[in-house]
């Protein structure tokens, strides 16, 4: 069930109507009644994952508490570290690391043979792993006290808006407005950031699939122009149909009474990498900050500990995305930017550029320019099937002299398919130049359409979900990040 499906319009519907007439405890089991069968419309079997991880959580963030004994609250933290861990690496990395053994050794020369499990990957695990797991060390870190209450808890884990697909969000800010559910007061805003992400992800996000698919099947039979196309269509593709979750989830909080923290603020508009990631997947990225760049030493040490932290991170950040080398590799690439481009050498070479290029205009354009092409080499390395395939495109990619266009214009001629690139071209180009333009998130251009008269809320509403009912395509591809 996503949230694009005549299913769960009428899930939430009947939800709806029946959370409203409720208050107390009843409201909270109902809302955690209702998420558990959210979830359970994927795997049933997997409730028991879910509820598994909320029970230890729960115990370890009370003994936490309740303990001064230092030795004892690390093995408790390392117990929930471990337990969760253990079940993430399970669902999520086994064969892949068995497989990428069993390469190794052939490639010493021995042969190995092992069991590939038919595992089924949990929706959402890596998502509700880092939000209990965040619980628990923050109550290590005496930065959080523990809930009394385990229906409190369970509401936070499996908290249906937010819960296969995030934002991430952390005990400190959701945990309080779920223990105090009845004061919330609905938020009617939520409808024009469900509106937005629906248009996102059913008019944007899934008719440019159609162009990346076609791009990165059989990358070494594409021509590099064709390549670049497909590679601006993937980073659009993402965009929209990750932030276009994001926006549905916090405008479904919103009508709830809650606040969701935003996940994007225009990315691409970033002008270096630590400017990126302020503005892409800003939960995770946080996240990674905080829980693992800041317990490897952070900006503690010297030159090659600070550049070991970040590297690590990262790679761990791309390992979280997908069990694949390619993931590795996107880590690996975007710890590579953040190396070269550290806050302090960034400066030096933004100052350098705004004397260099006319005025600081000139040099901001040049920067935004030139650090969007190294974000597109970065989602060639994401899209990729495989590891062979991302050096295949990306080798495409950067081998300027190996470029065919008079070959490719003549293709694409002689397919027909010139004005249905064109337009695609256009229409990513100007989404592109609207968030460089205006460097926003979503929640700032709800607000503004909230400034309008409720008329005019009313026709800008209807006008985005009737686009996308009419404009997505017969058979919508699910969101993009369901499958990490």
């Amino acid at each position: 069930m996503i949230f694009t499906s005549p299913q769960f319009v009428l899930f939430f519907v009947i939800f709806f109507l029946i959370y409203g007439a409720l208050e107390g405890r009843a409201r909270k089991w109902f809302l955690l009644i209702a998420s558990y069968y959210f979830y359970a419309s994927w795997n049933t079997a997997f409730l028991l994952l879910i509820i598994a991880s909320t029970l230890v959580d729960f115990y370890v963030g009370a003994r936490l508490a309740d303990s001064e004994d230092e030795q004892r609250r690390k093995r408790l933290l390392i117990l929930s570290i471990v337990i969760n861990l253990g079940a993430l690496g399970f669902f999520k990395y086994f064969n892949f690391f068995i497989d990428s053994a069993i390469t190794g050794l052939a490639a010493l020369g021995f042969k190995a043979h092992a069991p590939t499990l038919s595992i089924i990957l949990p929706v959402g695990i890596s998502f509700y792993t880092f939000q209990t797991m965040s619980y628990t060390i923050d109550i290590y870190r005496r930065k959080l006290a523990p809930t009394p209450k385990l229906l409190d808890f369970a509401l936070y884990v499996a908290f249906f808006p937010q819960l296969v697909a995030g934002p991430i969000e952390r005990a400190a800010h959701l945990l309080p407005q779920l223990v105090n559910l009845d004061d919330r007061k609905a938020d009617l805003s939520g409808w024009g950031l469900i509106a937005l992400g629906v248009f996102k992800k059913a008019v944007i996000a899934d008719n440019v699939a159609a162009l990346v698919e076609m791009t990165y099947t059989q990358p070494q039979d594409v021509y590099a122009p064709a390549l670049w196309l497909g590679t601006y269509a993937f980073a659009i593709q993402i965009y929209c149909d990750f932030s276009g979750y994001s926006d549905i989830a916090v405008g479904l909080g919103r009508l709830l009474g809650l606040d969701i923290v935003q996940n994007f603020k225009a990315p691409y508009a970033a002008e270096g990498p630590s400017d990126f990631w302020r503005r892409w997947h800003i939960s995770l990225s946080s996240w990674l900050r905080d829980y693992l760049y800041i317990a490897l030493g952070g900006n503690r040490g010297g030159w090659f500990y600070v550049r070991r932290n970040l590297m690590l991170t990262m790679l761990l950040g791309g390992l979280w995305h997908g069990a694949a080398w390619n993931f590795v590799l996107w880590g690996a690439w975007h710890g590579l930017l953040l190396i070269a481009l550290r806050p302090r050498i960034f400066s030096d070479l933004r100052a350098w550029m705004d004397r260099r290029w006319w005025s600081r205009w000139g040099g901001l354009i040049l920067r935004r320019f030139a650090f969007f092409h190294l974000v597109m080499i970065s989602w060639a390395l994401f899209r990729a099937a495989s590891l062979k395939d991302s050096l295949i495109v990306v080798g495409k990619l950067i081998d300027f002299t190996a470029w065919d266009l008079s070959g490719w214009l003549q293709a694409v001629s002689a397919s027909g398919e010139g004005r249905y690139l064109a337009m695609m071209a256009g229409g990513m180009a100007a989404l592109v130049l609207l968030q460089n333009l205006w460097p926003v998130g979503s929640h700032r251009l709800v607000a503004l359409l909230w400034r309008a008269p409720a008329p005019l809320r009313f026709v800008v509403i209807v006008a985005l979900l009737y686009s996308a009912a009419l404009l997505s395509p017969e058979k919508p591809p699910p969101f993009i990040y369901f499958q990490f």
